[in-house]
């Protein structure tokens, strides 16, 4: 009876820490500023200027950012600093390139510099570039 019981906490341990294998991924809200510190913003009264991602773009920028860098995903690197700035999303600059109406690619860049670290050889794997198609699937990647 014992071993029994045991051997079914020990699978419901194992199901629960490998929710992120099924696809489920607890996605934490945004932190909100104070009252006092968000009452000091003003909108802006036109967006001409501003970056435009129509609604295929930000999907395909969503399917990228997650295959590159998915929730929950810690980074590994010769040091605990160097693995931080490569876990941060802000150390990475993303271009999306629209080829047609079916075929983008994403590309992320990292910028070390953000992290106050300046490196004597480059890190060639740091970043990725995908090729994703409308319906969000990765075509390729580089």
């Amino acid at each position: 009876m014992r071993t029994s019981l045991f051997m079914a906490s020990i699978a419901c341990v194992a199901l629960v820490s490998g929710c992120a294998r099924f696809g489920y991924y607890k996605i934490d809200k945004a932190e909100r500023a104070p009252l006092a510190e968000a009452e000091k913003v003003v909108f802006p009264n036109s967006y001409e200027g501003g970056i435009h991602l129509d609604g295929p773009t930000m999907a395909v920028l969503e399917v990228a950012r997650n295959e590159f860098m998915p929730p929950g995903v810690t980074s590994t690197a010769r040091d605990e600093k160097l693995a931080r700035c490569l876990a941060s999303r802000d150390t990475y600059d993303v271009t999306v390139l629209k080829a047609n109406d079916d075929l983008y690619f994403v590309s992320f860049l990292p910028r070390f510099s953000r992290c106050g670290i300046e490196l004597e050889t480059p890190i060639m794997d740091a970043g990725a570039t995908y090729a994703i198609d409308r319906r969000g699937r990765i075509l390729g990647e580089l």
